[in-house]
Order: structure tokens, then sequence, then C-alpha cells
């Protein structure tokens, strides 16, 4: 019985274990284009979709405008699409703003060869050393 509960207990740690992955990202230049393309092409997706949704609106409460009688029977079909196609249309502002931002931040972060000094004997020896540099805007 002991072992039995012995390989149990270890078999429940050994599936833990293994269960339990992280991923790290790597802030780096590339990474930080690759998501502000992604986030800009969402952007132009959203905003083209909204403005196309808000023409087809237009459209269509004027096809229904031109069928209606004199009575009163006003279908607010048309409008809905439109005032949808335009809220859809607002949603691609944050994702312009954030492209923004990433593609500063990518801007910022380089890898560059930097000249350090080092002192040798009574003189100073120049030496070049690769340097993650980070710019910051203010």
């Amino acid at each position: 019985m002991k072992k039995f509960i012995f390989s149990l207990t270890l078999l429940i740690f050994v599936l833990n274990s293994f269960c339990q992955t992280t991923t790290n990202t790597v802030l780096t230049k590339d990474y930080y284009l690759q998501k502000s393309k992604k986030q800009k092409t969402s952007a132009w997706v959203l905003l083209g979709g909204g403005l196309g949704l808000a023409a087809l609106g237009g459209i269509v409460q004027l096809i229904h405008e031109n069928k209606r009688n004199n009575g009163f029977d006003f279908d607010f079909t048309g409008a809905k699409i439109a005032i949808g196609g335009g809220a859809i249309a607002l949603a691609s502002i944050p994702f312009f703003i954030s492209s923004s931002n990433n593609k500063k931040k990518a801007a910022s972060i380089a890898i560059t060869n930097q000249n350090i000094f080092l002192p040798q004997q009574n003189s100073f020896a120049s030496m070049t050393q690769k340097t993650l540099t980070l710019k910051i805007g203010l």
C-alpha cells in the first residue's frame, strides 16, 4: 500500500511538472514591428468594414424610403446597419493608436556597436561592444 501511494504521488508530481511550461517573449525590435503591423492591419480591416456597413445601411435606408407609401411605416433597418457600421469604424481607432505606440517602441530599441574605453597601462584602449540601446523620448 505504501508503494502504491508513493507511486501515485510521484506520478502526480511528474505530470504536474510537464504541464507547467512558460514561454518567454523576447521584447525586440522585430517583435514590436510585427505587433504594430498586425494591429495596423486589424485597424484598416475594421475601418473598411465599418465604413462599408455604414454605406450599405444608408443605401438600405434610401431603398426603404423610396418604397414607402404615404402612411407611417418607417423602417429603421438601414439606420441600425449604418449606426453599427459607424461603431465598428470607431472601434478601429484604438488599434491605430496601439500600432503607433508599438512602432515607436520598435524605433527606440536597437542593438548597436558602442565604443568603450578600457584603461591599459598608462593610456586608454578603444574597444567595440554590442549594446542594447533604449531611447526614451521626453
